[in-house]
């Protein structure tokens, strides 16, 4: 297939969509845009923060290390309030570590404040563990958005060939409604999102999990396969997983509802690529293989 930059675009169907809370960033953003949007945010942010001397993170968003604060940046486009919503709905978390101030809307990004912890010490999965539990129980009524799994599937089925959009569509929509018959050992609440110890921060007294932008009600199971992926993928040993699950409280791994996420995080994996080739400009030329395992999702 053609890279998705080099070449036209196919004919695709408009269609209606929500905007995204979090959208991808367009091709061609990154750290000069978020340099940018920090100046252009300074008049409005109720604090002083100093210059923007590392670039910390680059990936869907930008963090840039300014003293004694850190400084994410999303894409034009992200919603503000959605942030704010999290953001006030964990405000003095024990277990997370949430911005300082309301994000600041400019033309080149989203920006948010956060203190910056010293130290770094490193985190292991087991203590990771215990800190999520304690995240759960801390914020288990938090009044955030309910979990929307796959929410950026549709950005990127709009730039693909339309029979190649509906394979993705349709697996969406299968996942999504078995999703919904399935039971929870642990039951809803607050969910972290993206769990694991490089979201994790620890100044040498307190540990904090970071980058809360997927915080929402969800089964509280999906903290908890990240792990059991990585330990299945051989990317965890056996004890260093026992343990993480020891730490929690709870082992995923004989819940029905596990191969269910487990393919939701595929298809996201997917998704991801596809922005990721597009944002570099590299081919798709992966794709169709690809489609060819999703015509029976689950």
């Amino acid at each position: 297939m053609p890279s998705a930059t080099s070449q036209p675009r196919p004919t695709v169907v408009a269609r209606d969509v929500d905007p995204l809370p979090l959208p991808l960033p367009a091709p061609g953003w990154g750290a000069a845009d978020a340099h940018a949007a920090l100046e252009l945010a300074r008049g409005q942010l109720p604090l002083q923060v100093g210059p923007a001397d590392e670039v910390l993170g680059l990936l869907t968003t930008v963090v840039l290390g300014a003293g004694q604060h850190v400084v994410k940046v999303y894409p034009p486009g992200t919603d503000a309030a959605h942030l704010d919503r999290i953001h006030a709905a964990l405000a003095g978390s024990r277990t997370a570590t949430t911005p300082l101030v309301p994000a600041a809307v400019t033309p080149h990004g989203v920006v948010t404040v956060a203190a910056r912890l010293s130290g770094g010490c490193p985190v292991t999965w087991p203590e990771a563990g215990r800190l999520l539990r304690d995240f759960h129980a801390e914020h288990a009524g938090a009044d955030v958005a309910p979990w929307s799994p796959l929410s950026r599937l549709e950005s990127q089925a709009e730039v693909l060939p339309e029979e190649d959009a509906e394979v993705l569509r349709a697996a969406r929509d299968g996942l999504l409604s078995a999703l919904a018959g399935v039971r929870s050992e642990l039951g809803h609440g607050v969910i972290h999102g993206d769990v694991s110890p490089s979201n994790v921060m620890h100044d040498g007294i307190r540990a904090a999990l970071i980058d809360l932008d997927w915080v929402a009600v969800a089964p509280r199971e999906y903290d908890l396969a990240s792990a059991s992926r990585r330990f299945r993928a051989g990317e965890l040993d056996r004890q260093t997983y026992r343990d993480f699950c020891a730490a929690y409280g709870h082992d995923v791994l004989g819940w029905e509802g596990l191969p269910l996420l487990d393919r939701i995080a595929d298809l996201a994996g997917v998704v991801f690529r596809i922005w990721d080739c597009r944002h570099h400009g590299r081919d798709l030329d992966w794709l169709p293989a690809e489609l060819g395992l999703w015509h029976s999702p689950l």
